[in-house]
């Protein structure tokens, strides 16, 4: 018949904390190499194609009335939406920026006498997102054709989604160049490159706008001639890597 072992309890803790000393004069932690790294700074390009165009136009109203300019102004504003939805625009893409009224002074050459005010005005700026460039030289045409001045755009950008997508894309290609400038400083110090470690993206992207017309007449002249071209978006990365 086996026999019970009995252990004193007084002796366990010592026993514990003996085979603990053991262990870590073997091991030895406190001289653990210390992770070494080599950081580089990278960058990714992608291309995309603009498919987003913004107009911004004034309606504006005068009248003696400053409350029947006003009425007049709305009406006007409203008659223009009709017809910018009817050529496909959608609500969210019809976007009033601002809304001014005051009086109205006559022109005049010298500083003084002060001059006086002839009537007063209403004016409504809009803001017009065309995301299909087929119907822009209409939507430029229903602009000019219901009373809309001082027009400017096209201020030519891309949709969120597919800013993501090219976004992406440009990542990529960043890490990718990252990797290749990590090899090549290991090389030449006769180390190899490990895994990442730490990736930063630097800053914010960034892509040119192609055309930006100056004013209305500006605008007419290119209004057929809107070439979104190709942008290029950039990423700019700071990646750590392992060595060893």
């Amino acid at each position: 018949m086996a026999q019970k072992l009995n252990l004193n309890p007084n002796l366990i803790w010592p026993l514990v904390i003996l085979i603990i000393a053991f262990g870590a004069f073997f091991t030895k932690p406190w001289q653990t190499k210390p992770l070494e790294t080599i950081s580089v700074s990278a960058q990714g390009k992608a291309q995309v194609k603009p498919n987003v165009a913004k107009f911004t136009a004034t309606v504006e109203t005068q009248n003696q009335s400053l409350d029947q300019a006003r009425s007049a102004n709305q009406q006007k504003v409203s008659t223009l939406v009709t017809k910018l939805k009817s050529q496909g625009i959608e609500d969210k893409d019809i976007k009033t920026q601002n809304i001014s009224g005051g009086p109205g002074y006559e022109a005049q050459t010298l500083i003084y006498p002060v001059p006086r005010t002839t009537t007063n005005q209403v004016s409504t700026t809009i803001e017009v997102t065309v995301r299909n460039f087929d119907i822009a030289d209409s939507v430029l045409a229903t602009l000019t054709q219901n009373g809309a001045s001082n027009i400017y755009g096209p201020s030519l950008t891309v949709d969120d989604s597919t800013l993501e997508e090219v976004k992406a894309k440009a990542r990529d290609d960043a890490v990718e160049d990252a990797r290749k400038k990590a090899d090549q400083l290991a090389k030449a110090s006769d180390r190899k490159v490990g895994k990442v470690i730490k990736i930063q993206e630097q800053g914010d992207f960034g892509y040119p706008i192609p055309i930006l017309a100056q004013g209305g007449e500006d605008l007419k002249r290119q209004a057929s001639q809107i070439q979104p071209g190709q942008n290029e978006v950039t990423i700019n990365l700071q990646v750590d890597f392992s060595i060893k």
